[in-house]
């Protein structure tokens, strides 16, 4: 489930506090990104917390300097196991 769009994080909350999963991943990187596409797609009720404003982790690219972006670890993405490149849709 992504929560987008809402005004608040209060309502953002309370449709998190609504729902019953069957399992939290704490940080939305690309380990628990993966973690949580496994859960799924094993037919749990999964929810993803970050407490950052981007997903991705070490995956991702920022804008650090203004007009300068920087990726922070995205070389290790090829540490990967090829099966899990291979498995995760686009």
């Amino acid at each position: 489930m992504l929560l987008r769009g809402f005004s608040s994080s209060a309502s953002a909350t309370r449709v998190l506090k609504e729902k019953k999963w069957d399992a939290l991943v704490i940080g939305a990187g690309h380990n628990g990104l993966i973690a949580a596409a496994y859960l799924s797609r094993g037919g749990l009720s999964v929810a993803v917390l970050e407490r950052r404003h981007i997903i991705g982790g070490a995956a991702v690219t920022e804008e650090l300097i203004p007009g300068f972006k920087f990726s922070r670890c995205s070389y290790l993405q090829s540490l990967l196991r090829p099966s899990i490149i291979r498995w995760v849709p686009l």
